[in-house]
C-alpha cells in the first residue's frame, strides 16, 4: 500500500519565505520604517505597497498583520518583532486568519463582491484579534465602481481596521486611494543581494552551489527573489545535488560566453566572417536566436558601464575588444539591438533574421566619437594610434610619378592622416624644413574641411574617397584610386567649393583641381549652360556608323535642370549629378 503518510513537498519560495521584517531582502528601509512605527504606536489605516514582482509586498503585509495581532510577546499591543509561535502568527503564516482576510482584487473586480467582502463587513468587530487586516493584491484590477464604493471606507475605517493594498502598477490606482494610503515603493532587488540570499538557501539545504551559478540565476531572475528561488528549484531538480554554471547555463539554453564574446568582438570591430561563423555555430548547436539576442544585448550593455569604470568584465578580454571603442558607440549598439530584438521576436525565421539584422547594425552604426577624437587630435598635431577597424582608412592610392622639373608633391590622406614624420636628412637640408611646414599646415587645412563638409554628403563623399596631392603652395589636386572614378563627376562640380574653402582656412589663394587621369570630360550635355552648337558631328557622338541617322548631335536638346527655390540641399546635390533631371516647385 502507498505510504500516504510521506511529507509533501514545499518549494524553496514557501519554504524559505520571511517571517520577521529582519528576514526580508533588500527592503531595509521599509521594514525599519515599520517597525519603528510599531514601536510608537504610530499605525496606519491604510497602506498601499507597489513595486515590481517577487519583491516581498504580499510578505510583508502579512508580517505587519503579524506584528499588528501578535500575542506571544510581553505587551498587550502590536509589536514591531512577531513570535511567530502564537496562534495568531501561525495561522497568519498559513493564510488561515479568520480575522486577516487576504483577496486577490484580479479575482474580485465587481463593485458587488467588493460591497459582500469588505464594505459589509468592515463594521464587524474582529473576532479574535486585535486589529481586522484587509489584505487587497493587485488592487489596480479593480473596477471603477469598485474603488468608488471602496472610497469612503478606507478614508474613514473604524479604528479596528487596517487596509493593506499591494500593486505592481500604481499608476492604475486612482489618486483618490493614492492620497489616503501610506505609500511605500518596493525596489526590485539586485543580482548581488539574490545570490548572496541563494548561496544561504543552498547551504541550509546541503546542495552545492557554486557562486558562478548563483549568478547566473540571480540576473535571470529580473529583480525578484521568488523568480530566483523558483530557479534554483528548477536547476536541483536537474542537475541534483550539484549545480554549477555549465548545468544551470544548459538549463536555461543561454549562450556559451566564448560565443557571445566572439558576436561582441565581431559586432565592435565589423568584422563580417566572425558574425558568419557565430551564427553557423548557432544554427549547428540548436540555439535559440531570441535569447542570443537577448544574452548579446546584455553583454553590451554590461561593456557600456565597464567603458564607464562600473562593474567588472562580462567576460574574459573584455578590455581587448574595447580598444579603441567609445563609450558612445556602445551606447548606440545597445539601443540598435533592443529594436532588433523586437522585430526579431515575430519573425517566421528567426535565426536569419537575427544575423540580417546584426549585419546591418554593423553597416550604419559608426563609432562618431572616436573619429571626432582623432580629427581634434590631428588638428592640434599630435601623434595619433593607428586606426581602428570600426573608423576603417581609405586605402592610399599610388604616388603620381613626378620630373624633376615639377615640385615635390606631399600626398595627405583625407580619411586616416598618417603620424607626423621626421624629414629625411638630405644634402639641402634647409630646403626641406619649409616643406615639412606646409605638409603640416596644408594637412591642417584638410581636416578643417572635413569638418566644414561633414553635413554635406557629397563634398564629402569626395573628399573621403580622394587623395589630395600638395602640388605648390597654391594649387591642390584631387586624385582617385581605381574603383572610384564614381566620385569623379561630383568632384568636377564641387571644385569650386573646395577651393574656396580652402582659401579660407588657409589665409591665401588655393585652386583645387583634378588630377589628368581623372578630369571629366567637357561635354555639352554636362554644362548646366545652353550647349554651343557645333557644324559637325565630333566621331565620339556617333551612335553607330551603321545607322547615319543616328549620327545628329542630340545633346543639343538638353536643357539645364530647373531646381525649386525652396528645395533641399541634398536634393540639388543630387540633381546636379544628373543633368536632365528637373525638381517642379
Amino acid at each position: 500500500m502507498e505510504n500516504t503518510s510521506a511529507k509533501q513537498y514545499i518549494s524553496l519560495a514557501n519554504k524559505y519565505r520571511p517571517q520577521t521584517f529582519e528576514d526580508m531582502v533588500g527592503q531595509e528601509s521599509i521594514s525599519k520604517t515599520l517597525q519603528n512605527a510599531l514601536k510608537l504606536g504610530r499605525i496606519g489605516h491604510a497602506y498601499l505597497f507597489y513595486g515590481p514582482r517577487g519583491c516581498g509586498k504580499t510578505t510583508t503585509a502579512r508580517i505587519l498583520a503579524k506584528a499588528l495581532n501578535c500575542t506571544g510577546h510581553k505587551g498587550n499591543g502590536p509589536t514591531a518583532q512577531p513570535c511567530g509561535k502564537c496562534p495568531q502568527c501561525l495561522e497568519i503564516a498559513q493564510s488561515a486568519d479568520l480575522d486577516v482576510l487576504e483577496l486577490d482584487a484580479a479575482s474580485n473586480t465587481q463593485v458587488e463582491k467588493v460591497r459582500e467582502a469588505i464594505i459589509d463587513t468592515v463594521a464587524l468587530a474582529a473576532t479574535r484579534d486585535r486589529f481586522k487586516v484587509f489584505i487587497l493584491d493587485e488592487v489596480h484590477m479593480l473596477s471603477a465602481s469598485s474603488f468608488n464604493a471602496l472610497l469612503k471606507t478606507i478614508e474613514e475605517p473604524p479604528a479596528h481596521v487596517v487596509f493593506i493594498l499591494a500593486t505592481t502598477e500604481k499608476h492604475k490606482v486612482p489618486a483618490t486611494i493614492v492620497s489616503r494610503c501610506q505609500t511605500f515603493r518596493f525596489r526590485p532587488l539586485t543580482p548581488d543581494e539574490i545570490s548572496s540570499h541563494l548561496l544561504e538557501l543552498a547551504e541550509a539545504e546541503g546542495i552545492d552551489l557554486s557562486a558562478g551559478a548563483a549568478k547566473i540565476i540571480a540576473k535571470n531572475a529580473g529583480g525578484a527573489m521568488r523568480d530566483g528561488l523558483t530557479l534554483l528549484d528548477r536547476a536541483i531538480a536537474y542537475a541534483g545535488e550539484h549545480v554549477d554554471e555549465k548545468t544551470v547555463g544548459e538549463m536555461l539554453g543561454l549562450t556559451p560566453e566564448e560565443l557571445v564574446k566572439d558576436a561582441v568582438s565581431a559586432l565592435c570591430h565589423k568584422d563580417n566572417a566572425q558574425m558568419h561563423g557565430v551564427f553557423q555555430t548557432l544554427q549547428t548547436e540548436g540555439f535559440d536566436a531570441n535569447t542570443f539576442l537577448k544574452d548579446l544585448k546584455n553583454t553590451v550593455s554590461d561593456l557600456f558601464y565597464f567603458s564607464l569604470g562600473q562593474g567588472s568584465e562580462p567576460f574574459a578580454g573584455a578590455g581587448e575588444v574595447l580598444d579603441g571603442i567609445s563609450t558612445g558607440f556602445l551606447a548606440r549598439l545597445t539601443r540598435k539591438l533592443g529594436k532588433l530584438i523586437d522585430e526579431v521576436k515575430f519573425s517566421d525565421n528567426a535565426l536569419v533574421s537575427a544575423e540580417v539584422g546584426l549585419f546591418t547594425i554593423m553597416d550604419s552604426t559608426l563609432d562618431i566619437d572616436n573619429l571626432v577624437r582623432r580629427l581634434e587630435a590631428l588638428e592640434s598635431g599630435e601623434t595619433l594610434p593607428p586606426s581602428t577597424p570600426s573608423t576603417p582608412a581609405q586605402p592610399r592610392p599610388a604616388a603620381k610619378k613626378t620630373t624633376s622639373a615639377k615640385p615635390k608633391i606631399i600626398k595627405a590622406q583625407a580619411a586616416a592622416p598618417t603620424p607626423k614624420a621626421k624629414p629625411e636628412p638630405t644634402a639641402a637640408a634647409p630646403v626641406e624644413v619649409p616643406a615639412l611646414d606646409e605638409k603640416i599646415s596644408n594637412r591642417q587645412v584638410w581636416d578643417k574641411m572635413l569638418a566644414k563638409f561633414a553635413a554635406s554628403p557629397f563634398v564629402y563623399d569626395v573628399m573621403i574617397n580622394s587623395s589630395v596631392e600638395f602640388t605648390s603652395e597654391n594649387e591642390w589636386t584631387l586624385v582617385f584610386a581605381p574603383g572610384k572614378e564614381f566620385y569623379q563627376l561630383p568632384a568636377q562640380r564641387k571644385l569650386a567649393q573646395l577651393s574656396a574653402a580652402a582659401s579660407e582656412f588657409a589665409g591665401r589663394t588655393i585652386e583645387i583641381k583634378l588630377a589628368d587621369s581623372a578630369v571629366v570630360s567637357d561635354k555639352p550635355e554636362l554644362k548646366k549652360t545652353a550647349p554651343v552648337k557645333e557644324s559637325a558631328p565630333q566621331q565620339e557622338d556617333i551612335i553607330s556608323e551603321e545607322e547615319p541617322f543616328a549620327t545628329g548631335v542630340f545633346v543639343q536638346e538638353v536643357s539645364a535642370p530647373t531646381l525649386a527655390q525652396d528645395a533641399p540641399q541634398d536634393v540639388k546635390e543630387i540633381l546636379e549629378m544628373f543633368p536632365t533631371g528637373e525638381l517642379l516647385a
